[in-house]
């Protein structure tokens, strides 16, 4: 079952061949939910795409990298809207070839079970 991700859920690295560029936390600017935990609004990563923070480029070569823009989409969770949105979840992938590897935000939320 997937969990759902936050700002501080990392990808994967990537590289174009001359650039390099780390796995790093998504990042952007999550959006606060009417699902509150603790006393505090639930913050999603949900957006079609939602736009992460770019990765820093590291080159192999003397020349400069630009930042890689970074976006991702929810496709794996079709069933679960949050506020009308469905939400980033582990199993989703950044730019299409930097897969999430979590940290992933309240474990005991699973989205797609009917576990209470």
């Amino acid at each position: 079952m997937p969990f759902l991700a936050s700002q501080f859920t990392i990808d994967s690295s990537s590289s174009d061949g001359r650039c390099n560029y780390p796995l790093i936390a998504i990042g952007g600017a999550p959006v606060p939910t009417s699902v509150v935990i603790s006393s505090t609004p639930l913050l999603m990563i949900a957006g079609d795409p939602y736009s992460c923070t770019a990765a820093p480029g590291f080159a192999n070569d003397p020349l400069p990298c630009t930042a890689l823009p970074r976006t991702v989409k929810a496709d794996v969770n079709t069933s679960v809207l949050i506020n009308g949105k469905f939400p980033v979840v582990s199993g989703d992938v950044v730019n299409s070839n930097r897969p999430l590897t979590g940290p992933y935000q309240h474990t005991r939320i699973v989205i797609g079970s009917n576990i209470n």
